[in-house]
C-alpha cells in the first residue's frame, strides 16, 4: 500500500476490528453476568419487563457490534485492492490476498446471531 490515505485507513479499520472483538465479548461476558447473577429478576419468575428490556438490550448490542465488526471487516478487504507495487510482491501482501474474507464475515455473522440466541434462550426457556 503506497498509497498513504489507504495504510492511514487500513491502520484505524485494522483497530476497529480488534476494538470490536473486545467490546463484543466484554459486552456479552457482562449480559451473561446479568443473566447468572440476575435470575430473580429475569428467571422463569422474573419480571416481564425486565426480560423485554433485555432482550431489546441484547439484540440491538449485538446487531449494532456485528454491524461494527462486519463495516471493519469489509474495509480490510477493499484495503487489499489497495496493494500495489513492489509491495504486493512480499509474502505477507500474497497472504493478505488470499484470505478467505466472506468466511471472516460469515463467521462473525453466526457467532453474533449464536450469542444472541443463546442470552435470550437462557432468559426466555
Amino acid at each position: 500500500m503506497t498509497n498513504e490515505f489507504s495504510v492511514g485507513w487500513a491502520k484505524v479499520r485494522d483497530r476497529d476490528v480488534l476494538g470490536g472483538f473486545v467490546i463484543f465479548v466484554f459486552a456479552n461476558l457482562l449480559l451473561l453476568g446479568l443473566v447468572v447473577i440476575g435470575s430473580d429478576v429475569l428467571g422463569h419468575d422474573g419480571s416481564h419487563d425486565a426480560k423485554v428490556a433485555f432482550g431489546i438490550i441484547t439484540v440491538a448490542l449485538n446487531l449494532m457490534l456485528w454491524l461494527w465488526n462486519d463495516g471493519a471487516i469489509a474495509d480490510a478487504e477493499a484495503g487489499t485492492k489497495d496493494i500495489s507495487g513492489a509491495d504486493s510482491e512480499t509474502e505477507i501482501a500474497k497472504q493478505f490476498l488470499k484470505a478467505p474474507w466472506k468466511m471472516y464475515r460469515g463467521l462473525i455473522l453466526i457467532i453474533s446471531i449464536a450469542v444472541t440466541a443463546s442470552l435470550l434462550y437462557s432468559v426466555y426457556w
